[in-house]
């Protein structure tokens, strides 16, 4: 019943516009996602966190990021069951929030200790740290569903070379859509021109009214 509840999260704010640009030397997955080496919501258990869920603020991030940090925890807690607390000596496994190169996060918990989540420089949008968090509370990218064929086309010519692994599906055997509607509104929806090559659009809705 708990990560069932994750779901409401989706339903933050709108869709992000944009992937996050590349990080020259960052394993990074779809724009966003660090990988270790795995591949709409992560299956299994132990990618769960225990609620709330402690975190820690790193002292490189700015006042400002703090700010924008704490008031996207207030939209959790106002919006779904989800929320967080300062890390205490008892919490062993913890998200760390840091300012590092770029925006990105693992998906779901995966490993005991601190776990990164970094909000670095350009990554001060409150949409933006949701949207990280959520891929941390174990959400892949909504267009990533295992049904989206029946809401979205990807014109697989229209991405940019090397990037087409960002568009492909995540199957029923390790991801779930939790029984919800697509979203096309949702805070992990990539918009129409996602790493675009500017050949035209790479996702178009199947349903032109959105």
């Amino acid at each position: 019943m708990k990560f069932l509840l994750l779901s409401l999260a989706l339903a933050l704010c709108p869709a992000s516009s944009m992937p996050p640009p590349d990080r020259v030397g960052l394993n990074l997955r779809e724009g966003d996602i660090m990988m270790p080496n795995q591949r709409n919501a992560i299956l299994g258990n132990q990618y769960r966190w225990n609620i709330p869920i402690p975190y820690e603020l790193s002292v490189n991030l700015s006042v400002n990021y703090k700010g924008i940090i704490l008031r996207a925890f207030e939209q959790f807690r106002l919006k779904s069951c989800i929320d967080f607390k300062l890390r205490t000596a008892e919490d062993i496994s913890y998200i760390s929030v840091e300012s590092r190169d770029g925006c990105w996060s693992y998906v779901g918990r995966r490993s005991t200790g601190a776990q990164t989540i970094s909000v670095g420089n350009g990554c001060g949008l409150k949409a933006t740290v949701e949207h990280l968090f959520l891929h941390a509370l174990g959400f892949w990218h909504e267009q990533l569903r295992y049904d989206r064929d029946d809401y979205v086309t990807i014109n697989f010519k229209n991405i940019i070379t090397g990037k087409e692994s960002s568009f492909y599906k995540y199957y029923k055997n390790v991801s779930t859509t939790q029984d919800t509607p697509y979203d096309y509104y949702s805070l992990m929806h990539y918009d129409k021109n996602a790493f675009s090559n500017g050949n035209g659009f790479t996702i178009i809705t199947k349903h032109p009214e959105f």
